[in-house]
């Protein structure tokens, strides 16, 4: 074996590993149709939960099967048929509704140590109300964090009127839940 002339330093022959394998990239192709599909997918639910909720279909009663009585002249029937549908279509559908605050209502009054603190928040309260629509017992259910909020929601809800519940059309007593947002400006 000879040792070669020079007194340089000769660093051994790297070998590339192979059994690390490269990174793969992801295609731009497929990153631009997976944006498209998720973009369209957030349209679809977005226009479905702003679609106003179809309204019941009344229909109108069929004939009775089995009916015994005798077959009257077909003048007659046809006559007594639009005389049925037009007391049915006149007939006012029953009203269901919860209750709701009035519109007149008077807007909260904002603690003023709050507003200078710039502190804000949302008080949800639960109002039992009378068949009348006055509130008969008025209590917190989410606080707001900071009690001056929380009582200023009480005191407004208390003073306020609402339009009753209705069920098949007649008022009736009930409780309903009320956001009080307090927003600093």
């Amino acid at each position: 074996m000879s040792m070669p002339t020079n007194n340089e330093y000769r660093a051994p022959d790297t070998v590339e590993d192979s059994t690390v394998e490269s990174r793969r990239t992801t295609s731009p192709v497929l990153l631009t149709l997976l944006a498209f599909a998720v973009t369209a997918g957030g349209l679809i639910w977005w226009s479905q939960s702003r679609a106003p909720a179809e309204a019941p279909v009344a229909t109108v009663p069929g004939a009775v099967i089995g009916d015994t009585a005798p077959a009257a002249p077909a003048g007659e029937r046809a006559a007594a048929n639009r005389e049925r549908t037009e007391r049915v279509a006149t007939r006012p559908a029953p009203i269901s509704r919860d209750a709701r605050p009035l519109a007149t209502n008077t807007e909260p009054k904002y603690p003023a140590s709050m507003l200078r603190a710039g502190v804000g928040g949302t008080v949800v309260v639960l109002a039992e109300v009378d068949a009348n629509g006055n509130p008969v017992e008025v209590r917190v259910v989410e606080r707001s964090g900071e009690r001056d909020l929380d009582r200023a929601a009480l005191t407004a809800v208390r003073q306020w009127r609402f339009e009753p519940a209705m069920r098949n059309g007649k008022a009736v007593a009930t409780s309903v839940k009320v956001p009080v947002d307090f927003t600093p400006i």
